[in-house]
C-alpha cells in the first residue's frame, strides 16, 4: 500500500522481491520507495514524512518476514502501529477538538 508495488510487479523477479525492495531503502531511501500520492494527502508542513513511513514499513517487515518464528506477532504489531500513531499524530487529534 505505500509502495504502491505489487509483489508480483515486473519489477520483482528472482530473489529481488518486494521485502528485499522495501529493506533495501531503510531508512535513507525511504522517500524513493513511497507512492507519491501520499506526499498530497494533506499532511502539515514539516511533518517528518521520512521517519513516520520508516517506522511504518519497519513493521511492515517484521510482519512478513520469511521465517514465521522472526515475524512480529499481530498483537505487537498493533502495539507498534498505535504509538507510531500516536508519536505523529497526537497533536493533529489534539487540535481538531
Amino acid at each position: 500500500m505505500i509502495s504502491g508495488k505489487r509483489p508480483t510487479d515486473e519489477l520483482f523477479g528472482g530473489n529481488f522481491t518486494l521485502h528485499s525492495y522495501i529493506k533495501s531503502a531503510l531508512p535513507e531511501r525511504v522517500l524513493d520507495v513511497a507512492d507519491k500520492s501520499i506526499f498530497h494527502n494533506g499532511l502539515r508542513v514539516g511533518f517528518p514524512i521520512a521517519e513516520c513511513l520508516t517506522m511504518v514499513l519497519e513493521v511492515g517487515l517484521r510482519c512478513c518476514e520469511e521465517s514465521p518464528a522472526n515475524r512480529l506477532e499481530t498483537s505487537e504489531a498493533r502495539k507498534k502501529l498505535i504509538s507510531i500513531r500516536e508519536r505523529f499524530f497526537k497533536a493533529r487529534r489534539t487540535a481538531r477538538r
